[in-house]
């Protein structure tokens, strides 16, 4: 199943590993460790010019990579159900 997670961003669900809020673990040494890690290896995808609620990780092929998007993780389920 694919999932649309706004502009034409279009992932597979299978690829998800995570979906976080980011109000909930922008501040948590976990998730800035996580996202330098990814921003270094130029594997953050800005999905949104909006608010930035959701932060998905993916892992595909052994790469990950995360997006971010002003889409809420509650309609973000609701679209993988």
């Amino acid at each position: 199943m694919y999932l649309h997670i706004g502009k034409d961003f279009i992932i597979n669900s299978r690829t998800i590993i995570a979906i976080f809020n980011i109000d909930y673990v922008k501040n948590t040494k976990e998730y800035k460790a996580m996202y330098k890690s990814l921003e270094e290896a130029g594997n953050i995808i800005v999905v949104s010019d909006k608010k930035e609620m959701s932060f998905i990780l993916t892992e595909e092929n052994n790469i990950k990579k995360a997006y971010i998007t002003n889409i809420g993780v509650n309609t973000i389920a609701k679209r993988m159900i």
